[in-house]
């Protein structure tokens, strides 16, 4: 298969993950809104389980559909950080839709509850859920190349006599 129609599976593949992270994020939110926990900041850590699994799923899939051909290294590294920087960054567009039109009144929540909520606005938090996401992404990308990456040993070392 040519590099176009993998570089095109990469964005597809991507843009798939991606959608379903942005998706299991806000679930996740409204679950905890449901239970009444969405300004407990030690639940958001979970985020990157998800964010993880998703970048983790996407990586698999990329391999499996070109098993026998070899994962390149930066290629799965590009489509883990290209799956998170989607997925968050539709995330962060709704949670900030949310706190202006969907539910002003969390804004004030926010602003309360955080330690420099006098200085947030939407775009800050936006901003910030964006790169806190395509950082996280990228290390956990990072982590799973490693474990994805193509074995280049041969042949063990054999021992001279």
């Amino acid at each position: 298969m040519t590099d176009t129609k993998k570089d095109n599976l990469i964005e597809r593949l991507a843009l798939r993950y991606g959608v379903l992270m942005t998706l299991a994020l806000v679930g996740f939110f409204f679950l905890m809104k449901a239970f009444g926990l969405e300004h407990n900041l030690e639940l958001r850590a979970l985020n990157i389980i998800i964010l993880f699994s998703f970048v983790m799923m996407a990586i698999k899939h990329y391999k499996e559909k070109y098993k026998g051909q070899g994962l390149v290294y930066f290629k799965g590294f590009g489509l883990g950080v290209l799956t998170s920087a989607i997925g968050v960054t539709l995330f962060a567009a709704l949670v900030s839709l949310y706190v202006t039109v969907i539910s002003p009144e969390f804004m004030e929540v926010i602003r309360e509850r955080e330690p420099f909520g006098d200085f947030l606005n939407p775009a800050l938090i936006a901003f910030t859920i964006t790169i806190e996401g395509i950082t996280s992404g990228f290390l956990a990308s990072y982590a799973l190349m490693q474990f994805y990456r193509p074995n280049h040993i041969v042949s063990p070392v054999e021992e001279v006599v």
